[in-house]
């Protein structure tokens, strides 16, 4: 039985990328790929839902965070995992407040999406030991 995926991406190009990563997994099926945080719990009211690749930083009034703490108080047995390419270090602690289960940088790939999606559903909680250090400007 495959895992039931809603993506909750603003931005099309990572939105597009977790669709193939979801749709080549033989453990994992796409419910929807949605551009909205606000939307996201309406889909976790129909009941198939398992794992939610959530984005924080959205362009809607509700950020991935907030909609995350909604639907874990509600549907406590679905999976979430934030996804971000802001390297904002209060993001882990906000996270893990809200209830996410894991957290993945999109920039900064240590480990695989997918096995951090297996590592989820299999019930542990998979966080980076810190926020990603981002050089701006010309480093020499």
């Amino acid at each position: 039985m495959a895992y039931s995926v809603l993506i909750v991406d603003d931005q099309a190009l990572p939105r597009q990328y977790f669709e193939s990563i979801v749709n080549h997994s033989d453990n994992y099926s796409l419910k929807a790929a949605i551009s909205s945080a606000k939307m996201a719990y309406s889909y976790c009211t129909r009941g198939d839902v398992d794992l939610i690749l959530m984005d924080i930083v959205m362009s809607d009034e509700v950020n991935g965070l907030e909609a995350a703490k909604k639907i874990k108080q509600n549907y406590p047995n679905i999976k979430i995992l934030a996804v971000t390419s802001m390297p904002d270090v209060t993001f882990l602690e906000k996270a893990r407040s809200a209830g996410v289960d894991s957290f993945w940088y999109k920039e900064v790939q240590d480990v695989p999406l997918l096995e951090i999606m297996d590592r989820t559903m299999a019930g542990e909680h998979v966080y980076p030991d810190d926020a990603p250090i981002v050089s701006i400007g010309l480093a020499k």
